[in-house]
């Protein structure tokens, strides 16, 4: 029996329609999916600060239970984002990527998309930083409080650029093959896994995701994190933002354009056939 899901080859030509889709969207359009987007996966990491920093002695006795919890809240917002249709920043350069490699459309429409995307995100992580976890006082309390200020400055203010960059492009690789395998199955718990499990990775070795750490970073200079608005800009979003384009760009979109457009490895599932009741290598 078919698993219903796409091959890696047919996934991909959609991510490629996908790329060829925001190069023409309109800009406000993109801006409006993107604030939407930003909000919805700031509330997944609203999801995950409580549930991970309301167990304040597990991070001394169990840290990597701390860890696992925060793996398996974060995603949610990612899959919530899909399954409505808004965006992330962290998808663009996959599917820019591929376009780019296809030649196709203006340089202009390549950093229009970007940067809209990008602020859109921005706004989006923002609103939900300042309306919906300080001045609500959602996270003000402790132990919330002391957990967020201490993963950003862990995370962020104490680490190294190069580092922060490096986790980074590990992020954008495993984000971006999320999209990736939430494109290729189709009903909805697959779908909803195949979103979740490669950021389930990420988020568990806390690897930075640009609009993770916007919200994450936002907040916690509202909570006191020794982080100014020149260090969010330098220490935070930049190696973010440049690692998960790399990690997106490279790793997803470029490799799999390559195996499945340029050298059009599209009989490469059937290897299996026969092996498991004729599956088509679905994931």
């Amino acid at each position: 029996m078919s698993s219903g899901a796409l091959s890696p080859g047919e996934a991909t030509e959609q991510l490629y329609q996908t790329g060829i889709h925001h190069l023409e969207e309109a800009t406000q359009l993109t801006f409006l999916k993107n604030v939407y987007g930003g909000l919805l996966l700031s509330f997944g990491g609203l999801f995950s600060i409580i549930a991970s920093a309301g167990c304040p002695g597990l991070e001394e006795s169990n840290p990597g239970l701390v860890r696992l919890l925060q793996g398996i809240t974060f995603p949610v917002g990612l899959v919530v984002v899909y399954f409505v249709g808004a965006e992330l920043f962290t998808g663009y350069p996959m599917w820019l990527a591929m376009t780019a490699l296809q030649r196709r459309g203006r340089p202009i429409e390549y950093v229009r998309g970007l940067a809209v995307s990008w602020l859109g995100n921005l706004v989006g992580a923002l609103l939900v930083a300042t309306f919906f976890s300080y001045l609500s006082n959602t996270l003000t309390e402790e132990p919330y409080r002391s957990g967020l200020v201490a993963e950003v400055t862990e995370d962020i203010v104490d680490a190294g650029w190069a580092v922060i960059f490096l986790r980074a492009i590990a992020c954008g690789c495993l984000v971006t093959l999320a999209m990736f395998m939430g494109t290729q199955n189709g009903d909805g718990i697959s779908k909803a896994l195949g979103l979740h499990l490669p950021f389930f990775l990420a988020t568990t070795a806390r690897l930075p995701h640009t609009v993770k750490y916007m919200y994450y970073a936002s907040a916690g200079m509202m909570m006191g994190a020794p982080l100014s608005v020149g260090g969010f800009l330098w220490k935070c979003m930049l190696p973010i933002t440049l690692g998960n384009t790399i990690g997106g760009a490279v790793f997803t979109g470029a490799y799999n354009w390559w195996v499945f457009m340029y050298c059009e490895d599209q009989k490469a599932p059937d290897r299996f056939d026969g092996l498991d009741g004729g599956s088509d290598g679905g994931a």
